[in-house]
């Protein structure tokens, strides 16, 4: 997003850069009469070495200056018409702009409020840029002597003249804006203000305030930074809703977030420090890791695993070795479950579409025989793998276990069968854990007391 806007606001600037140049093209060169007299004298009294274009224009209402080195000021179709005093007062504004060179900053403004469009700050201040720029020009026109009343005359009725049809953007100065035309007449009217240049010694104090101030800034902002990353499942989608945790046992201190439709996430303004991050995703395996932020923005990316599934069995068995109600004299006795009905899987761009698998078929461990009247207890912890197909594979054992009963337990999870996980529509392997609890019967309840 904040791309494309930076594209736009340069392609809006180049347009209006090519228009500049499209009609400076096509206009016709003043080398001499009045305007090149006036714009001579005026460049002397500027003490301007470069030297300024003089540009006429068919366009009605265009007057535009911009340029470095050589600097070209357009001026409209009627400007034949003008006074001497009229001509005077428009070239010693539109000369200041290039004697102060505000082309340059105005250009560099506009650059940067393209990379930074997202942030008002930036339009507010290129706004007010433009403002003191032609402030600052009112002020040297009217220290060449020409009064401010006059000066706010001429003003007003150029900006009627210049005005009245569609004004179109271009990426330099324009003399008679409406937007700042009422505070610039009751600046030119106000004879209170002091409107001599800077000193040397002024301008010093003022950028090494600035330098003071963007210092102190850059330091506070240092301390803090963002941490961004992005959630993905095993078929590397974005995965949204996920919660991504991070806490500061230090400060006493947790963030949360949600990653958004693309599966991103951003932490902003973090203090410097040690972290734990946690990312959680319903269907997910939970993610714990340590981080530190210190100096630098972070980039964390993470794969999310689809989660375990469990389950418990308990096994009964006769303590006193007679069969009881739970005990087998077959290996393993299977039995088919109902298939479940199962909506049709519409695949879409997102990540983190889980559709877990159902059992379709069951087997029970049974009580080894040759354990019977030895009253052998114990639990079997298995991990397996349901495969892609529902079938049940991989079977490994966890921690020790009496090797008949583990025997007995794998037999039974082998002949499992389970409908196809699904991630994203496609079928996918998962983890499944085994807990297999073998118990004693409670013994009977006491025969109730003869009468």
């Amino acid at each position: 997003m904040e791309a494309t806007g930076a594209a736009a606001g340069l392609a809006i600037l180049l347009v209006g850069l090519l228009r500049l140049r499209w009609l400076a093209a096509r206009a016709h060169q003043v080398t001499c009469g009045r305007w090149a007299d006036l714009a001579r004298d005026v460049s002397q009294k500027y003490g301007l070495r470069r030297p300024v274009v003089l540009l006429q224009s068919s366009h009605p209402s265009l007057l535009v200056t911009w340029g470095v080195a050589r600097p070209k000021v357009i001026l409209p179709a009627t400007a034949y018409q003008w006074s001497d005093e009229r001509a005077r007062v428009v070239l010693a504004h539109e000369l200041a702009h290039i004697s102060r060179g505000d082309w340059v900053v105005q250009l560099s403004a506009e650059l940067l409020r393209a990379f930074y469009w997202f942030n008002p700050l930036m339009w507010l201040a290129c706004r007010r840029l433009r403002l003191e720029s032609e402030h600052a020009c009112d002020d040297e026109v009217i220290n060449q002597g020409i009064e401010g009343a006059d000066y706010a005359t001429h003003l007003v009725d150029l900006a009627r003249a210049l005005n009245h049809r569609r004004q179109i953007w271009f990426s330099a100065p324009a003399m008679a804006r409406p937007s700042s035309l009422e505070r610039r007449v009751r600046a030119m009217l106000n004879n209170r203000l002091d409107r001599g240049r800077i000193t040397g010694a002024t301008r010093v104090s003022i950028l090494a305030a600035l330098f003071a101030l963007a210092s102190a800034i850059a330091a506070a902002q240092s301390g803090f930074v963002s941490l961004t990353g992005r959630a993905t499942d095993e078929q590397q989608r974005g995965v949204p809703g996920v919660t991504v945790v991070l806490a500061n046992e230090a400060r006493q201190a947790k963030y949360e977030v949600k990653s958004g439709a693309d599966g991103r996430f951003e932490f902003v303004g973090l203090p410097s420090g040690d972290y734990t991050i946690e990312v959680r995703g319903i269907g997910f395996q939970v993610i714990k890791e340590a981080v530190t932020v210190a100096g630098r923005n972070l980039q964390r990316d993470f794969e999310l695993k689809l989660g375990r599934l469990q389950e418990t069995i308990h096994v009964r068995f006769n303590p006193t070795g007679s069969a009881g109600q739970d005990m087998r004299d077959v290996p393993v006795v299977t039995a088919e479950l109902p298939m479940p009905a199962r909506k049709e899987c519409i695949a879409t761009s997102d990540g983190g579409k889980i559709v877990p698998p159902k059992k379709i078929r069951d087997a029970r461990p049974y009580y080894p025989t040759a354990l019977r009247g030895t009253n052998t207890a114990g639990t079997v912890e298995l991990e397996a793998v349901i495969g892609a197909d529902g079938y049940v594979a991989d079977i490994r054992q966890l921690g020790d276990a009496q090797p008949d009963l583990a025997q007995s337990a794998i037999a039974a999870v082998r002949e499992w069968r389970f409908t196809e996980t699904l991630l994203n529509c496609t079928p996918v392997a998962v983890t499944m854990t085994v807990t297999v609890n073998f118990n004693r019967m409670p013994p009977p309840p006491p025969p109730p007391p003869r009468p």
